[in-house]
């Protein structure tokens, strides 16, 4: 593929059954680390020379949502019938479930941009052509998770922070500890309700109630961030994108002035606890009512639920002009456009200016929400999804967020 990073997809068929005892989720003597989903008796097969476009999509849209699961799709051309799902060289292996690696390399470095399972392979046939045109659908490993059913969490207790909880849920579904970085919680969680879910409502209920991120990494491994990490990547120096050819250029930016994230009446329950709502009369007014709920929640007590409360609203009861997203094109070899490309990861700061007609100019502060490539012989485009912080802190010696009487202290 002709763009400065050089960008490879492998599909990794098992070479015979005999290489594991099959996946069978909840079944401890089929751990996720020696079942075939991640056997290392594999079969790699190359596909770059048959791809002729990639799209990949991880996180989320709006900062209030959970990070949804990544997807991926590679279409590619078949001319020598290695994919004949019927008399290829691996038409017994073409199945769902199958992993599959995007990466990327440029500088002589390689980095992954998706790791999954394959969820379906579609075929297209012309007439007269002789050729297969084949579609690769793939999910990240939030499929395993939201498959894998739990009831009583393994190792739970009161008390345990966020971060531990996730890993005691990751533990009970044998998710194995060398495919997961999990921060230390900022807020200690109650028992554990013990109800029949599946392992990724009970994480994203953790991440919720931490106001936090849980999601699949791009070499497939469990992540969860903690707020704290979240609101101290703030202090690290952003990357910058401005239209004047100083910092590294966007093709494309999506601003707006909406109320998609407006919200000046939070209602915040933990399980077993009183509804803690707090509400901001002056939003109200101008506004009206913008209701933002959450239930269910495990934090210990209902003040910890009201500093929660608080904290949202203090973010989210104005209307303010937002950017939405930014895209880049890394096409070309220039080594900061490839690096933001390859390199940005979720909750990491981004600066983007942008020159007005008339002279003025717009300024954003953001973080990075979610990130999509789209990529083809020719082209490589990469577009994230940003947001103001959900939650802010004080930051000492922080231009942005260490103001007194304007940043706030967290909770």
């Amino acid at each position: 593929m002709a763009t400065a990073a050089t960008v490879k997809v492998t599909v990794r068929f098992s070479t015979s059954a005999s290489f594991g005892p099959p996946l069978i989720l909840g079944d401890a003597t089929t751990p996720l680390d020696t079942g075939v989903l991640a056997d290392s008796a594999v079969e790699i097969l190359d596909l770059t020379s048959n791809v002729q476009q990639i799209s990949t999509s991880r996180g989320r849209s709006r900062v209030l949502d959970t990070f949804e699961g990544g997807v991926a799709t590679v279409q590619c051309i078949d001319t020598t019938g290695v994919l004949d799902p019927d008399n290829g060289t691996y038409a017994n292996e073409i199945k769902p479930m199958i992993q599959i690696v995007i990466s990327a390399t440029h500088g002589g470095s390689e980095r992954y941009l998706f790791s999954g399972y394959i969820e379906a392979w579609n075929y297209t046939y012309q007439q007269d052509v002789d050729a297969a045109y084949v579609t690769i659908n793939a999910v990240d490993g939030e499929r395993i998770l939201n498959l894998a059913n739990i009831g009583t969490v393994t190792g739970q207790a009161a008390g345990q922070d966020t971060g531990t909880r996730i890993g005691k849920i990751l533990d009970t579904v044998s998710w194995p500890a060398s495919e997961r970085t999990i921060d230390t919680g900022d807020t200690t969680c109650q028992a554990d309700p013990g109800t029949a879910r599946s392992a990724l409502t009970a994480i994203r209920t953790c991440a919720t109630t931490e106001i936090g991120g849980f999601y699949m990494d791009t070499d497939g491994k469990t992540k969860f961030v903690s707020r704290e990490n979240t609101i101290k990547a703030l202090a690290t120096t952003p990357t910058q994108f401005n239209d004047t050819g100083t910092q590294v250029p966007y093709v494309g930016l999506d601003f707006n002035t909406d109320d998609t994230v407006l919200a000046n009446k939070i209602s915040v329950t933990r399980t077993g606890g009183t509804t803690q709502t707090v509400s901001d009369a002056a939003s109200i007014s101008t506004y009206f009512e913008r209701n933002l709920v959450r239930n269910n929640l495990l934090m210990e007590t209902d003040a910890v639920a009201l500093d929660y409360a608080n904290a949202v609203l203090a973010t989210r009861k104005d209307a303010d002009l937002r950017i939405k997203g930014i895209t880049i094109d890394s096409t070309a070899d220039v080594t900061a456009t490839v690096n933001a490309a390859l390199d940005t990861d979720f909750f990491q700061p981004i600066q983007v200016t942008r020159a007005q007609p008339g002279g003025g100019s717009i300024t954003r502060n953001l973080t990075v929400q979610g990130i999509r490539h789209n990529i083809t012989t020719t082209r490589f485009l990469t577009t994230f999804n940003t947001a103001e912080p959900l939650v802010e802190g004080f930051i000492l010696d922080n231009s942005t967020f260490g103001v007194l009487d304007t940043s706030p202290l967290g909770f």
